[in-house]
């Protein structure tokens, strides 16, 4: 489809529809996988997303990784407490400005984090057996383009 080409109002609902459901459905079941994948470590989904967050976007404070989530500060800190105190993550204040807090995380919590990047990866796997490398090609690229659009209005 051109980019100049227009959807009729009611494929637009149709397509609407269909996308907010694809999300919707693939986060609940990234969601549930990884809460089951990582019980056994008393790890839950929003957590495993600060780590993962922690490991891959090299952000070191818990303002950036709210903002990098999405998330409340608040709830970004009260998770953090938790992670710290099953020693999946360190604070540290900045010998500075005690009011910077500064974010590692341990050997223990990077082992969570990968675990839960696994098993996302195994749940795209599975759902996109079907496809066909042009087709998984194809939907990466569009997927660029989408996540370009989302960022600009996101930060609009």
């Amino acid at each position: 489809m051109s980019k100049s080409k227009k959807l009729s109002p009611s494929d637009l609902k149709t397509f609407t529809r269909s996308f907010l459901q694809c999300g919707d459905h693939l986060h609940t079941l990234c969601r549930l996988e990884v809460n089951n994948r990582l019980a056994k470590y008393d790890v839950k989904y929003s957590q495993w997303l600060i780590l993962d967050c922690l490991t891959q976007e090299q952000v070191g404070n818990p303002s950036k990784v709210a903002s990098q989530l999405g998330m409340e500060r608040a709830t970004v800190s009260r998770s953090l407490d938790i992670l710290e105190s099953r020693n999946l993550v360190s604070r540290t204040h900045n010998l500075a400005d005690r009011r910077v807090v500064e974010i590692q995380v341990t050997a223990q919590g990077r082992k969570i984090a990968q675990l839960g990047v696994q098993r996302l990866e195994q749940i795209v796997q599975s759902v996109t057996s079907d496809l066909s490398n042009s087709q998984i090609s194809e939907t990466f690229t569009l997927l660029d383009v989408i996540k370009d659009n989302l960022n600009q209005k996101i930060a609009r």
